[in-house]
């Protein structure tokens, strides 16, 4: 229950954010550093900010990714799974879990890079009165 009105409330914030009249100036929500709207991407952050995490975060996903598929490997060699399917044919669910499990990782470090940064900036509408 909690969850819902925490949704509600970001979905309110992030309209208030939309909403706002065009071609002012704009907090980047990684950075809190004032740019003009513009150059702010559509999650609001700066391009050096954007440029700065994924820099940062690009070997992570591969290696949440690897944590997925190698233990499936595993279980398929050790526990006897070549008499369901062929071995060629163990490619493909090996490959779906690799691109499946580096989407995972991409989200869980870009959730955990804003999660981070917002601790420090502080959540979009709490500039206060200026």
């Amino acid at each position: 229950m909690a969850q819902a009105s925490d949704r509600r409330e970001t979905t309110k914030q992030e309209a208030a954010w939309r909403l706002r009249p065009q071609g002012d100036s704009a907090r980047c929500r990684a950075c809190g550093r004032p740019y003009p709207e513009l150059e702010l991407d559509e999650t609001s952050w700066c391009r050096s900010c954007a440029a700065d995490l994924d820099r940062k975060t690009r070997w992570v996903p591969h290696l949440i990714a690897a944590g997925i598929v190698i233990p499936f490997a595993v279980w398929i060699v050790l526990g006897g799974q070549f008499a369901v399917l062929p071995r060629y044919a163990w490619l493909m669910p090996l490959a779906a879990a690799y691109y499946l499990g580096f989407r995972i990782g991409r989200e869980v470090v870009k959730g955990y890079g804003r999660w981070r940064r917002a601790r420090v900036v502080g959540p979009v509408g709490s500039e206060g009165s200026e």
